[in-house]
C-alpha cells in the first residue's frame, strides 16, 4: 500500500477572489441537530459558536460561497475554528481498531451533547464534524501537557520582546497565536485547490497546511477524494488532521517567529500521529525501492533494524537538516523513532528545548538565518538536554539495544 503525501510547509499570501466554477450554488449545512444552537447546548458542549462565525482570516460565509456547493457544518470549540463538509459513515463497516475507537469517542462526546447515541449506526455530517472537534481538542490538551503549558501562560493581547516585563510567550492566547486555529475538511479536490489558491497563496488538491496572512494563525485543509478517496476512511482523515495539525502547533508555539528544526517537527507529528494508528504514516518521500505489498508501516520493527544495521546517519546529520521536503522515509522514520525515545526518556528536557528554541530572535525584528537557527539549536540542545547530540545518540542506541533484547 502506497503511503499518502503530505504537505511541506508553505508561507501564504492572499490573491485576489477565485471565482466560483460555472452554475455552482451555495448550500448552506441543515441546523446542528446535537446542539440546535441553543447557547446553554453551546456552553455544555464547551463550543463558542455553531453554524456561522467569523474566522479573522475568513467568516464562514466567504468559505461557502468560494466552495459553492460544498455543504460544511461549522464549529468554534476554545483552541478551533472548523469546517467540515464529510460523507456520512456506517459504524459497522470499519475495521476493528476504529469501531472501538469511536465507540469510546461517541461515548464521550454524549457526556458533553446528550443526543449523541454511542451506539449509532451512521456517523452523519454533523456528528463527525463534532468528532473532528472533540479530537482536535484533546490533540491540543495533548500536545500542551507535552510542552508543559497551560492557556494561562499565554497573553490575552501582543507582547513585545523588546519591553516584556517577563518571558515573552507570544502574541496571543491561543499558544501564542493571536487567532483560534483553522481546520478545513472538504469533500472534493477541486474544492481543496479552490480554497488553497485564495487563502494559501497557490492550489493544492492534497492536505496543505497553510500560514494566513498577517501572522494572526495557522489552518490546515485537506479534502476526502485525496489519494483516490483515501480521506474518506475517517481513521485516515484523523492520522493526516493529528500530523498536521501538531506541525502546526509547534510552529506557532510562543508565535511563529520562527519554526522548529525539521527533525522535530516531522518527529512530532508522526508520534501524535502514529498514537492514533500507525498503519498511515505520512512522509514525502517514498523510497523507490519499496514494494507496495510490503508493510511500510511497521516503523517499530524496521527502527530496529535501520538502527541495527547502521542505516540511520548520525544524530548530528540528522539535526542539520533543514528542508524537510528533503527527508527520505528513512529520515522520517529515524526523526519519529528518536523523538519517540526523547517523550518516553527525556520529556521534561525536551520540553525545555523546544521552549527555549522557541525564544525571540533578534527580538522579532527580523528572521533569523539558517546559520542562526543551526546555533540556537545547538545551544538550546546542549542546555536542554546536558550533553551534546553525539553523546545522547550513544544513550539512545544503547536504550534500544536494551528493548530490543526484551522484546526477543
Amino acid at each position: 500500500m502506497r503511503g499518502p503525501r503530505s504537505s511541506s510547509w508553505r508561507f501564504a499570501a492572499v490573491l485576489a477572489g477565485v471565482a466560483l466554477a460555472a452554475g455552482a450554488q451555495t448550500k448552506s449545512a441543515p441546523p446542528d441537530p446535537y446542539t440546535g444552537g441553543d447557547p446553554d447546548a453551546l456552553t455544555r458542549a464547551g463550543y463558542v459558536a455553531v453554524g456561522s462565525f467569523d474566522c479573522v482570516v475568513h467568516t464562514t460565509a466567504d468559505v461557502e460561497e468560494l466552495l459553492g456547493d460544498e455543504t460544511l457544518a461549522w464549529i468554534e470549540t476554545a483552541h478551533f475554528r472548523l469546517g467540515c463538509a464529510l460523507s456520512p459513515v456506517a459504524t459497522g463497516r470499519g475495521d476493528r481498531e476504529w469501531k472501538t475507537a469511536v465507540k469510546a469517542e461517541l461515548t464521550r462526546l454524549a457526556e458533553r451533547l446528550p443526543n449523541v447515541k454511542p451506539s449509532v449506526r451512521t456517523l452523519d455530517p454533523w456528528l463527525r464534524a463534532h468528532l473532528v472537534a472533540q479530537r482536535l481538542e484533546e490533540l491540543y490538551a495533548e500536545v500542551q501537557q507535552s510542552l508543559g503549558v497551560r492557556d494561562a501562560d499565554f497573553p490575552a493581547t501582543p507582547m513585545d520582546p523588546r519591553t516584556a516585563p517577563a518571558e515573552y510567550m507570544g502574541e496571543g492566547p491561543y499558544l501564542g497565536m493571536r487567532e483560534k486555529f483553522v481546520v478545513v475538511v472538504v469533500k472534493r479536490t477541486a474544492s481543496n485547490a479552490r480554497y488553497t489558491r485564495k487563502y494559501a497563496g497557490h492550489e493544492a488538491d492534497h492536505p496543505l497546511r497553510i500560514y494566513f496572512p498577517g501572522g494572526v494563525t495557522l489552518g490546515v485543509c485537506a479534502p476526502e477524494e485525496y489519494n483516490k478517496g483515501q480521506l474518506a476512511n475517517d481513521l485516515v482523515l484523523q492520522v493526516h488532521l493529528a500530523y498536521n495539525v501538531v506541525a502546526n502547533l509547534l510552529n506557532a508555539y510562543r508565535s511563529y517567529g520562527h519554526e522548529v528544526p525539521p527533525w522535530l517537527s516531522l518527529g512530532m507529528a508522526h508520534w501524535y500521529a502514529r498514537r492514533v494508528s500507525p498503519r498511515y504514516p505520512i512522509y514525502d518521500i517514498r523510497d523507490e525501492r519499496e514494494r507496495e505489498d510490503s508493510a511500510f508501516w511497521k516503523w517499530d520493527d524496521r527502527a530496529l533494524g535501520l538502527m541495527k544495521n547502521d542505516v540511520f546517519e548520525p544524530l548530528d546529520e540528522l539535526l542539520a537538516r533543514r528542508d524537510s521536503t528533503k527527508f527520505g522515509m528513512e529520515q522520517h522514520i529515524q526523526a519519529w523513532f528518536f523523538v519517540d525515545y526523547l517523550m518516553h526518556a527525556r520529556r521534561e528536557e525536551l520540553a525545555r528545548f523546544v521552549r527555549s528554541f522557541k525564544d525571540p530572535l533578534h527580538e522579532r525584528q527580523r528572521s533569523p538565518t539558517p546559520e542562526e537557527l543551526l546555533a540556537r539549536q545547538a545551544e538550546c540542545f546542549r542546555s536542554a538536554f546536558g550533553v551534546e547530540p553525539a553523546e545522547l545518540e550513544v544513550e539512545w542506541r544503547e536504550r534500544t539495544r536494551k528493548l530490543a533484547h526484551r522484546r526477543g
